[in-house]
């Protein structure tokens, strides 16, 4: 085995690819109950498990059921306007569609983007509605994270690390295992 050089500067700076790999697996103690991937803390281990292989939620735009459902009440006027849970622009009630699918249509490309397209962390959802629709963050951007969002149905078979081979989930699937140095 050629050296290569470590990136993490430990020992010297050529070491074998196995010492290095032993060496940087100790660093991380977490592995994903799904693959063999390792982690360094658990809130990436979890984070990990549970956008690529659990997957319980998704958001998309096309679970937005038509224009009524992108607004919502107002929390300083909620009888007096409604707010669009893109931009926080409020619109005055009662309610002129019209204008308000004009605004959605104009202003946010409703209806524009990749309907087939599904996010599996809300946080990557949240940069699709900054970059394709012109979305800017606020409290009323949970409201339309709410309304885009879907239950996913749960994995039927994990895969093992161990030659692919697929075996039932683990009883505790939220459950990241965490390495201990027994020597």
């Amino acid at each position: 085995m050629s050296p290569k050089t470590c990136l993490h500067s430990c020992l010297t700076s050529f070491c074998k690819l196995t010492v290095v790999s032993s060496i940087h697996e100790l660093e991380k103690q977490y592995i994903c109950q799904y693959c063999p991937n390792r982690f360094k803390n658990k809130n990436e281990a979890e984070r990990h498990q549970n956008s690529l292989h659990l997957r319980l939620h998704s958001w998309s735009c096309a679970a937005l059921a038509g224009v009524h459902a992108a607004y919502h009440a107002s929390p300083t006027h909620s009888a007096a306007a409604d707010v669009c849970g893109y931009c926080g622009e409020e619109f005055p009630n009662p309610a002129n569609w019209d204008a308000r699918s004009e605004h959605l249509n104009h202003v946010h490309k409703f209806g524009e983007c990749n309907q087939a397209k599904k996010f599996f962390r809300a946080d990557h959802f949240r940069q699709h509605l900054k970059h394709s629709h012109a979305g800017t963050s606020g409290k009323w951007t949970n409201m339309l994270e709410n309304a885009c969002m879907k239950d996913e149905p749960p994995p039927k078979e994990r895969v093992s690390s161990i030659a692919g081979s697929s075996t039932p989930l683990a009883p505790k699937p939220g459950v990241i295992d965490e390495v201990h140095d027994e020597s």
